[in-house]
């Protein structure tokens, strides 16, 4: 098996001018993109980093990804791809846990690095930023033009070296760091190239954040595949310019999650346009459960393109795919389980396998799961029975083998795509003076799936407004995490169990009857 670098490096002497990926500023052909690479991985080896160290990443979705990535496989490091959605707190707290040697930045997050220097996470010399809009004047653009720095070495890759560190939340709230070598992305890779038939005439348009393991994974398959990839590169989802990307840069396929679809669907009732959605086009919804009724609406208006559904996570990868066939016929699940796997176990608290239809804890087991959780043994260990491993997800099989999703464990909310647990929002809102208690659960939405609400029980004699707790609670953490709406309560009115436990269920029931009775 290939690491990554070893197969531009392959297809820049096969297929040496064909472009392989770009964005709105720039293009590089696999040529190009193996010789900035090179240099890049040179300039880092002179600053010190070595096999097994850490390298941190933030940036919005940009074609320089492309050539850290190349540059951290030829080093044999591990690259640390931070979601820039979050809050300067959760960025020291992953600088804190990594502890990576070296922080290349875009420019857009000077400040973040400031902060980290100044409170010595990470040494000054041991930055480096890049600005697209100014290349002239940036190291970072010297540095890749630069073949003074190509002697890294080039021995051999070992592909069972762990390669990235992906921070996704745990049930307690705390992120987790989640570690996957070379191998399971080869793996990944080559079963992603078999499962959606990709060719080399191939090209992907990537939306979501190449910080998140669903790009990131399809970036590495597409590459692998031989085809090419052009990346989103705005900061927020223009629907418009999403279908003249599709047009213009003549793109196959694309991975969105469903607040993506709601958003073209709204978008598509109010303009009547011919997008150019070709025949064998192929769309993916990931990363979150699909509404049957968004499923519908957007195979009625795309009537000549695929629509693929996948389940997975960043520990397991793909688990579970849907085909198109299926879509009508098996709606409502996610479909069997992806070539090359095992069969997924349904299990109860007592790890023993459920009957068909019933609901038990579901545990994967493709071959590409991931090595461990960074510095978390405990969490590593309840992760995995034997070579299988959960994320804590409820799921049944129907009497056709197709899985179907029943729910989170831990009250999981997803909101655009991206995993929000509630014991992390509410120890943030239940350090502020003014709040004695808190519950928070995800309330459905038909744009973006789960909107986060709280229920606050006030400390005696204390007041805060609503809009106010929520600016606090966005100075704190990810304002996609933050509440959209607080409902203020009495002690009497928190349900709880027999030992004191919140019942979070009985909150969602509560405030989805009130809404109801707005509604009527």
């Amino acid at each position: 098996m290939l690491a990554f670098h070893e197969i531009i490096n392959t297809f820049s002497k096969t297929s040496p001018n064909k472009l392989v990926v770009s964005d709105h500023i720039r293009d590089l052909t696999y040529t190009e993109l193996s010789f900035n690479g090179k240099n890049l991985a040179g300039f880092l080896k002179k600053k010190g980093l070595k096999k097994g160290n850490t390298i941190a990443l933030i940036a919005y979705n940009c074609i320089e990804f492309s050539e850290i990535i190349y540059a951290t496989s030829m080093l044999e490091v591990i690259l640390i791809p931070i979601n820039f959605r979050l809050s300067s707190h959760e960025i020291l707290d992953i600088f804190k846990d990594a502890n990576p040697i070296y922080f290349i930045y875009q420019n857009e997050f000077l400040n973040i690095s400031n902060e980290l220097i100044a409170k010595k996470y990470i040494e000054e010399d041991k930055c480096l930023s890049f600005n697209s809009s100014d290349q002239e004047n940036n190291l970072y653009y010297h540095i890749i033009s630069d073949d003074n720095y190509n002697d890294a070495q080039q021995s051999k890759t070992d592909t069972s070296l762990n390669w990235s560190l992906m921070y996704t939340s745990g049930t307690t709230g705390k992120p987790k760091g989640v570690v996957r070598d070379q191998k399971s992305y080869f793996l990944m890779s080559a079963i992603t190239a078999i499962e959606l038939k990709i060719n080399r005439s191939d090209k992907a348009l990537l939306v979501m954040p190449l910080c998140h393991a669903n790009s990131f994974n399809f970036f590495y398959a597409y590459i692998f595949s031989g085809a090419s990839i052009h990346i989103y590169s705005k900061n927020s989802f223009d629907t418009n310019y999403f279908f003249q990307l599709i047009k213009s840069k003549g793109c196959t396929f694309t991975s969105l999650v469903p607040t993506h679809y709601i958003m073209i669907l709204d978008f598509l009732k109010n303009n009547n346009y011919n997008y150019h959605i070709k025949k064998g086009f192929n769309f993916m919804i990931s990363s979150a459960p699909a509404r049957k009724d968004t499923k519908k609406k957007i195979l009625s208006y795309f009537k000549h393109a695929n629509l693929y559904e996948l389940y997975g996570s960043s520990e397991s990868g793909w688990v579970t795919m849907l085909y198109p066939e299926d879509q009508f016929t098996h709606l409502g699940t996610v479909g069997k389980e992806c070539i090359g796997s095992k069969p997924i176990k349904l299990l109860d608290e007592s790890l023993k396998e459920v009957k068909d239809g019933e609901i038990g804890e579901l545990y994967a087991c493709p071959p590409y799961n991931f090595s461990y959780y960074w510095n978390n043994k405990v969490k590593t260990k309840e992760a995995f029975f034997n070579d299988y491993v959960t994320v804590g997800d409820l799921a049944l099989r129907t009497k056709e083998g197709y899985i179907k999703l029943i729910d989170r464990k831990n009250n999981l909310i997803i909101s655009g795509g991206e995993n929000i647990y509630p014991s992390e929002v509410e120890n943030v809102i239940g350090q502020h003076v003014s709040v004695k208690d808190v519950a928070v659960i995800g309330f459905p939405n038909l744009k973006w799936g789960e909107l986060v609400c709280a229920f606050v029980i006030l400390e005696k004699n204390k007041n805060i407004e609503q809009s106010d707790l929520i600016s606090w609670t966005k100075s704190k953490i990810a304002s996609y995490k933050s509440p959209k709406e607080i409902f203020f309560i009495e002690d009497n009115e928190m349900p709880r169990n027999a030992t004191g436990k919140i019942l979070h269920k009985v909150l969602k029931e509560k405030l989805l009857k009130k809404k109801r009775g707005k509604d009527d």
